[in-house]
């Protein structure tokens, strides 16, 4: 420009947004664009691609969200897609079963039909809150399917229940108990899924989103659902085979999508996996590896202070339970508190048991911080290990086995001893934890509510 050396600057709108780049223009004295060769064709479809972002992907994607989003979504998406076909045909035999279209069904007896089916609905969500609601936060991928399961339950006991030889009314209430478990395990465990996925604070814009996905998910379910219907209602086996082909996908679909999520935050099942390699290998495994050993059907998420070896901990239990529980029937009471109390005296926990019975207790202070949480955890998990090593015979390496810990060791001095020894060695277990990447600030490990004063 004139000899002088041309001022130019680009910008993008968003981590994908096309480049444009600017530069001053002397004679107008302003910024204007540089044209960049591209069809009206490609413009457009920029523009579409662009619109369609903004109006179904969370503001910032994909920097906004973790890693495992697009590929969470889209097995979600097929999920809802055949949830939806499904229960548009269980919609049908319920309107079936309700009477509908015949002549001596009144619409007394629907609306009665329709309210007890929802009483029984509410009854359920409530209980099943109290029952397992702060086990929804702790193991959310299970929780989900087992959703889901319930949800395919309910549809199929609505499109079976013409065929039963039992009133309708029983059909409707029990399949109305089911929908509700998915209310609560559905609506929870999505919540606890969307906060993992919000990487910017941006947790009710990446809701948002994905209630729109969902909506058109479902819109386009509902026009295959008015396409189908007509066609397959008339035959029986093809409703039945239409609906089974409906759940097996959404199944699948479920279960791939919850085994897609990378969570960097520590609950049971991930925690006993990452110490068990840890305990074989001496090394923490990775986010992706523990993600994917991580059962979703079994084990420590349905198993209700579950451990390995058959031992069960209770976490945050009574202190006053958990005397009672490890005291020998010949034994002072007294004297066997000191003892305790002593062991663990400069610790914000304390951790008693019944080897032999394979049971361990595990009370906090009131000045637990989650750091001391974590390593009360992983003074149980040694302990167990050294028992069965020493009692069992089961291997374990040396660097895991408490110092004078042999098999003549008395049963109750084996858990101070292994105290001493895993309190030497959880820092470095504890750094190889923050170097994988794993969050070591947020624990779910449902411990109780229980506390010394």
């Amino acid at each position: 420009m004139k000899g002088e050396e041309a001022i130019l600057y680009q910008e993008k709108k968003g981590a994908l947004g096309v480049k444009k780049n600017y530069v001053y223009q002397e004679s107008t004295r302003s910024f204007v664009p540089l044209e960049c060769r591209e069809d009206d064709h490609d413009r457009s479809e920029r523009h579409v691609v662009g619109w369609l972002r903004d109006v179904f992907l969370p503001k910032g994607y994909p920097d906004s969200v973790s890693p495992d989003y697009l590929q969470y979504q889209m097995w979600d998406t097929i999920q809802a897609y055949c949830s939806s076909i499904a229960g548009a045909l269980s919609l049908r035999a319920t309107f079936e079963g309700l009477g509908v279209g015949e002549g001596a069904a009144t619409t007394l007896a629907a609306t009665l039909t329709w309210l007890l089916k929802d009483g029984s609905g509410m009854i359920a969500s409530i209980a099943f809150a109290y029952w397992r609601g702060s086990q929804l936060d702790c193991n959310s991928k299970q929780w989900r399917l087992f959703a889901d399961v319930a949800n395919d339950t309910g549809h199929f006991l609505r499109l079976l229940g013409p065929l039963l030889p039992v009133p309708f009314l029983a059909v409707m209430c029990v399949s109305a108990v089911m929908m509700a478990l998915v209310g609560v395990a559905g609506g929870a465990t999505r919540a606890a899924l969307t906060l993992h996925q919000a990487r910017r604070d941006n947790m009710a814009d990446v809701s948002a989103k994905d209630g729109s996905q969902e909506t058109l998910v479902n819109l386009a379910a509902l026009i295959t659902s008015l396409t189908i219907l007509p066609l397959i209602t008339s035959n029986f086996l093809l409703t039945w085979v239409t609906f089974i082909l409906c759940v097996v996908f959404h199944l699948l679909a479920n279960y791939q999508a919850v085994r897609s999520v990378k969570m960097e935050s520590l609950n049971r099942p991930r925690l006993l996996y990452i110490l068990d390699k840890w305990t074989m290998n001496a090394s923490v495994p990775g986010i992706d590896e523990t993600n994917l050993s991580e059962p979703l059907l079994t084990g420590a998420a349905f198993i209700p202070d579950f451990f390995p070896f058959g031992f069960r901990v209770r976490l945050g239990c009574s202190f006053n339970r958990a005397l009672n529980q490890c005291k020998s029937s010949e034994e002072n009471m007294k004297e066997f508190y000191l003892n305790i109390m002593e062991a663990f005296r400069m610790d914000n926990y304390v951790v008693c048991g019944k080897l032999a019975h394979r049971q361990i207790f595990i009370t906090y202070r009131q000045e637990l911080t989650t750091q001391q949480e974590l390593e009360a955890f992983f003074v149980a998990y040694l302990c167990i290990l050294n028992f069965v090593h020493v009692k069992e015979g089961v291997p374990l390496s040396a660097e895991f086995v408490a110092e004078g810990l042999s098999r003549t060791t008395e049963v109750d001095n084996i858990i101070p001893l292994v105290k001493r020894h895993a309190q030497r060695l959880f820092p470095s277990f504890q750094q190889e934890l923050s170097a994988k990447g794993w969050n070591i600030h947020r624990l779910h490990l449902a411990a109780g509510e229980w506390r010394l004063a």
